[in-house]
C-alpha cells in the first residue's frame, strides 16, 4: 500500500522572509513516499513538513493560551456560534462530544499532532536512505526531528495528561485491534520525552548561527525546552496530584503519581542550569533597546525601559534574547491590527483596517507592580484605596511617555512600573511609535466615544478599555483609510527571560530562597528599570520579609512570570501546572464601561463574564469519537 505525504516548499520572498526562510512553507504536489527520500532536496521538504506541525502561537483561533485564560477578552459580537473556539473554552463551553481546540483529533481549529508524530516517524525511518547526503547532515536532521517528535508528545501531555507513546508507526497491515492501546502514566511519558531529547542533543549544533536557519533546533533549543518540560513535570499538576488518585489504567496503576517528589524539582533545576549556562555561553542576553541613530528625540530612561521590554518580543533581528522562535506563526498584519487602536493621527483619521478588539482584562491591569516594583496592594506609598478615583494628569516630564498631560483618567494608571505602560494601551495613555512625526514620537489614546480608540462598529472595539500594546511593533505605520504596514515578527517559543524565571522557580522549589534565585529574578526586573527583589520589598512593601520566605518568594516568582510573559501564551499553562487556575480563573472578567463618554461613567467597572473553573478543566477531554475508535482509552476525570 502506498503511503502519501504532503510536501511543502520553502518560501523565500520578502525582506522578512529572507531572514527566516527555513520555516516558511506552502503546499506543493503530493508525490509517493518512495520519492520523498530520493534526494536531499526532497528529504529537506519532508523535514520542513515535520516542522510544519508546530502549533501556531500567534494563531488567535487555535492557541488556547491566548483566549481560554484570563489575559484577554473579546466583545459581545463574538458569540457562541462564531469566532474563536478558545474563547468558547473560557466561557465554559468545552465538551467531550467535540472538544474545542482538539489537538488529539485535529479538530475545531487545531492540528492533529498525532499526524505530526507519524510524519516524524516516517522521516526517521527513511532519512538514512537518501543517496546524496553525508552522515553528518543525516544525523543532524534526524536529531531535529527526534526533538520535534518529543515536543509534540509534550504538547499533548500538557493538554491531556497521560498520552499514548508513539515511538514507531504501526504497519498498515496490522490487525485493527492491535492498534488500540492504553495511555501511559504521566511519569512514563515524561521519561520518554526527555530521553528522546537527550538522544537528539549530541547531533545538534550548539546554536543556530546562520540567519536563514533561524527557528531550527539546536542544542540550546533542546536544553531549554528540556528545562521547561522538567519544570512542568515537577509542578503540582503532574507531581503528587492527589486529585486524580482514582484515575488508573487497566493494571490499576495511577496515571498521576500521588506522591510529591522533590527530586523532580532538583532535576528541573539542574536542567535549567545547563540551559542557562549554554545560553550565556552562546551570547544570549536580555534585550536592551537602543534608539536608532536617526531618531530625532533623546529617549527618556522610562522609554528605554518600555522599549526594551516591547522589543524583547518584537525585534526579529539582532535579538540576543530569543532562544527559539516559531517562524510558521508570526505577528501578522491581521494580528497586530486586532491589537492596535484605530488611529495614530491626533486629528483622528480613522483607519478601517485597525480593529483594536483584543482586550486585556482589568484583572491583568491590576497585576502589574507599582513604580517601586512591588504589588500595588502591598506598596506603602501607593494610594491603593484611591486606585479607582479619577485624577488629572500633571503636565510634567515624568508622565510624558506614560499619560496624557491634563487628561482625566483613573488612579490605577498612575505610578505603575514601565512594563505596565509597555504592555497596555488605555484611555489617557501614550503610545511611542517610530512613525510619529511630532516632537516626542508618541501619540495619546482616547477610548471614550469620539476618541481615536473608541468603538465605531459592532465588532471593532475593546470590550475592556485596554488593548495589548506589547503585541504591536513600534515600527508599524498606520495611515488613513485602510493603510497599515506592519513589522512582522515570529512567535517566541522560548526567550531568555522565560528561562531565567523557570530556573529561579526550580531553585526555590528545590532549595528555598537564596542568592541565585534573587539574582535570576533581579536580572529580569532590572531590564525594565526595577530594583532587586530583596531591596524593593524591604524598602516599599508592607511585607518586607516576603522574599526570604519560600512561599513568599514562590508568589513573587509566579507574579513575575505573569507580568514579564503577559500575552505570550505562558500564563494559561502556568496556572494549570501550578494548580492555581481554580483560584485565578473563578473570578469575574471585568473592564470599563467603554461606550460612556463622561469619565465618571466610563470608569465604572463592568462585569463582562463570571467564570467557573473546576478540577476537570485542568485537562482536555478526549472526544467521544476517539473513545469509540480506541476502546482501551480512559476518559479524563470529570468528562
Amino acid at each position: 500500500m502506498k503511503r502519501y505525504i504532503i510536501i511543502v516548499l520553502l518560501f523565500v520572498a520578502g525582506s522578512f522572509y529572507s531572514c527566516n526562510k527555513y520555516m516558511d512553507i506552502v503546499p506543493d504536489n503530493v508525490p509517493e513516499l518512495s520519492n520523498a527520500f530520493a534526494s536531499r532536496v526532497m528529504a529537506e521538504r519532508y523535514l520542513v513538513t515535520c516542522y510544519s506541525w508546530l502549533p501556531g502561537g500567534f494563531d488567535l483561533e487555535s492557541n488556547p493560551a491566548l483566549f481560554a485564560g484570563d489575559e484577554m477578552w473579546l466583545n459581545s459580537t463574538y458569540d457562541q456560534n462564531t469566532g474563536y473556539n478558545n474563547w468558547k473554552i473560557a466561557k465554559g463551553n468545552q465538551n467531550s462530544n467535540s472538544p474545542l481546540n482538539n489537538y488529539w483529533d485535529g479538530a475545531n481549529q487545531a492540528k492533529n499532532l498525532w499526524r505530526g508524530i507519524r510524519d516524524c516517524n516516517v522521516f526517521l525511518e527513511n532519512i538514512g536512505k537518501v543517496p546524496d547526503m553525508d552522515e553528518f547532515e543525516i544525523k543532524r536532521w534526524a536529531a531535529e526531528v527526534k526533538f520535534l517528535k518529543a515536543y509534540y508528545h509534550y504538547y499533548l501531555m500538557r493538554m491531556y495528561g497521560p498520552i499514548l507513546i508513539q515511538d514507531v508507526n504501526l504497519p498498515v497491515t496490522i490487525d485493527p485491534l492491535e492498534t488500540q492501546q492504553e495511555r501511559s502514566p504521566v511519569d512514563e511519558c515524561v521519561t520518554y520525552i526527555v530521553n528522546l531529547i537527550d538522544s537528539a542533543i549530541p547531533d545538534l549544533p550548539d546554536d543556530i548561527t546562520v540567519i536563514t536557519e533561524n527557528g531550527r533546533i539546536s542544542k540550546l533549543v533542546a536544553y531549554s525546552m528540556k528545562a521547561e518540560i522538567l519544570v512542568t513535570a515537577a509542578s503540582p499538576l503532574f507531581n503528587g496530584n492527589a486529585d486524580y488518585s482514582g484515575f488508573v489504567n487497566s493494571r490499576n496503576q495511577p496515571f498521576f503519581n500521588p506522591t510529591v517528589s522533590k527530586e523532580k524539582w532538583i532535576a528541573a533545576a539542574a536542567a535549567c542550569k545547563t540551559a542557562v549556562e549554554l545560553a550565556e555561553m552562546t551570547g544570549r542576553s536580555l534585550y536592551k533597546w537602543q534608539a536608532p541613530a536617526n531618531m530625532t528625540v533623546v529617549p527618556q530612561t522610562t522609554t528605554i525601559n518600555q522599549m526594551s521590554y516591547r522589543e524583547a518580543l518584537a525585534e526579529r533581528q539582532n535579538n540576543p534574547e530569543q532562544i527559539w522562535v516559531n517562524n510558521t506563526s508570526r505577528a501578522t498584519n491581521a494580528l497586530q491590527a486586532a491589537a492596535t487602536v484605530r488611529s495614530y493621527d491626533p486629528a483622528f483619521v480613522d483607519n478601517s483596517s485597525l480593529g483594536g478588539y483584543l482586550a486585556p482584562t482589568l484583572n491583568m491591569a491590576l497585576l502589574f507592580y507599582s513604580k517601586n516594583g512591588v504589588p500595588i496592594e502591598e506598596d506603602l506609598g501607593y494610594e491603593y484605596g484611591n486606585r479607582f478615583i479619577l485624577k488629572v494628569v500633571p503636565n510634567t516630564n515624568e508622565y510624558k511617555y506614560k499619560l496624557t498631560a491634563n487628561y482625566t483618567t483613573i488612579g490605577l494608571h498612575f505610578d505603575r512600573e514601565d512594563r505596565f505602560y509597555a504592555s497596555l494601551s488605555f484611555d489617557g495613555g501614550r503610545y511611542f511609535m517610530s512613525s510619529q512625526t511630532n516632537d516626542d514620537l508618541a501619540f495619546s489614546t482616547n477610548y471614550k466615544p469620539g476618541g481615536n480608540a473608541a468603538p465605531v462598529s459592532v465588532s471593532g472595539f475593546s470590550a475592556t478599555g485596554y488593548t495589548p500594546k506589547k503585541l504591536v511593533s513600534y515600527r508599524n505605520v498606520a495611515g488613513a483609510s485602510s493603510s497599515y504596514s506592519v513589522y512582522e515578527y515570529a512567535y517566541p517559543m522560548m526567550r531568555l527571560a522565560d528561562l531565567y524565571l523557570l530556573y529561579a522557580e526550580a531553585l526555590n522549589e528545590a532549595n528555598g530562597p537564596g542568592t541565585d534565585v534573587y539574582r535570576l529574578v533581579d536580572l529580569v526586573r532590572q531590564r525594565s528599570g526595577l530594583g532587586g527583589v530583596v531591596a524593593s520589598w524591604s524598602q516599599y512593601s508592607r511585607n518586607p520579609a516576603k522574599p526570604a520566605n519560600y512561599l513568599g518568594l514562590q508568589e513573587i516568582i509566579r507574579r513575575e512570570r505573569a507580568i514579564e510573559l503577559m500575552f505570550e501564551g505562558k500564563r494559561f499553562w502556568d496556572l494549570r501546572r501550578w494548580k492555581t487556575a481554580q483560584q485565578a480563573l473563578n473570578t469575574n472578567i471585568t473592564g470599563w464601561s467603554v461606550k460612556e463618554k463622561d469619565p465618571q461613567l466610563f470608569y465604572r467597572q463592568v462585569n463582562l463574564f463570571s467564570r467557573t473553573f473546576s478540577t476537570r478543566d485542568y485537562l482536555w477531554p478526549l472526544s467521544l469519537g476517539e473513545m469509540r475508535r480506541n476502546s482501551k482509552l480512559t476518559q479524563n476525570p470529570g468528562w
